[in-house]
């Protein structure tokens, strides 16, 4: 019945999205852009009974769509947030409060299924839960004689305020950190004070192979692999000239891949072939718009381009097949 239910809803979902469209284009004389998904999405609410897989978490707050939804933990971090430490899902008890961050696709079920990327219980009473975050580009501070405090840009907009007095500490390991070791595409809890700024940053295990950072100047964009454009705390970081085109930025394959710690060998048949650890990653032929990976065929945003004995893909394309975070200058 439940499964039913899901056909129908997503059928209804699909009717009237089309009655939308159309009636729009009878009405406006160009079509909107589409609402960008926020990159992850926050939900909360008691442990309540389920016979299903997952934690079922349900709050009070009825406006919102997602005050009923299905947690499955997988191997996301559970975070106490009273202390930092692993929290132990398994003594989880119905009533108690999680709050969970997710990405945003869901399965289009009733209650909404989602993964977890971390999970947050054991809150005190009256404190607020940590927040959840991805650096966006490395801490930017202020110029010398200026007031204020460092700033992270965060994936999604938002930036993050760090003190003198902000805590940095690791998940699981004894490693020292620092905010200098904060790099784009890692992910933290964020504990704050009253102000907003971060009392303590949890930097939490990385999911991305690593990251790459650009930097425009009037001839090409400049790529850095794994570093910036800091000519003293970035001597030795591999950096590739990009091509500006007009679908955006195009990468050169064997350069960052390798950089990044792929192997990349050119094969009649099959093209360029990027594999790590002897398993192949994916190929692309000059001139495709797809690549071909171990799961099948992937589109790309622009076609795979040769020029001067160069293989380039789309940056964006490239940093999503290999596994990098792409953190625009």
């Amino acid at each position: 019945m439940k499964k039913l239910l899901s056909v129908l809803l997503a059928l209804a979902a699909l009717s009237a999205a089309l009655c939308v469209t159309a009636a729009a284009a009878e009405t406006a004389p160009a079509a909107e852009e589409p609402e960008k998904l926020p990159p992850f999405v926050q939900v909360w609410g008691k442990v309540s009974p389920w016979e299903g897989e997952g934690i079922y978490l349900k709050n009070d707050d009825k406006d919102s769509h997602l005050n009923e939804v299905v947690i499955h933990p997988g191997d996301a971090p559970a975070v106490d947030g009273a202390t930092g430490l692993p929290l132990d899902l398994e003594k989880v008890k119905e009533g108690d409060t999680l709050y969970v961050w997710t990405g945003p696709a869901m399965a289009l079920s009733l209650p909404p299924q989602m993964s977890a990327l971390v999970i947050v219980g054991n809150v005190p009473a009256g404190a607020a839960a940590p927040e959840f975050c991805e650096i966006a580009r490395r801490a930017v501070s202020p110029a010398p004689g200026d007031k204020g405090n460092p700033t992270f840009a965060l994936t999604g907009g938002e930036t993050l305020e760090v003190t003198d007095k902000t805590v940095y500490t690791p998940w699981l390991t004894r490693q020292m950190v620092r905010m200098e070791d904060l790099n784009p595409g890692d992910r933290a809890l964020v504990w704050k004070d009253k102000n907003g700024a971060a009392e303590k940053v949890q930097l939490l295990p990385s999911v991305y192979q690593g990251y790459v950072s650009t930097f425009a100047t009037m001839h090409d964009v400049r790529i850095a692999v794994n570093g910036g454009f800091d000519a003293e705390r970035d001597q030795g970081v591999p950096q590739f000239s990009g091509q500006r085109t007009d679908k955006g930025v195009m990468a050169p394959i064997r350069g960052v891949a390798e950089a990044a710690g792929y192997e990349v060998r050119w094969d009649k048949a099959l093209g360029v072939v990027v594999s790590r650890d002897g398993e192949t990653v994916f190929s692309v032929q000059p001139g495709a718009e797809t690549v071909q990976t171990p799961e099948g065929e992937g589109y790309l945003s622009a076609p795979c381009l040769k020029e001067g004995g160069t293989t380039y893909l789309p940056l964006e394309d490239l940093c999503h097949w290999l596994n990098l975070y792409c953190s625009w200058g």
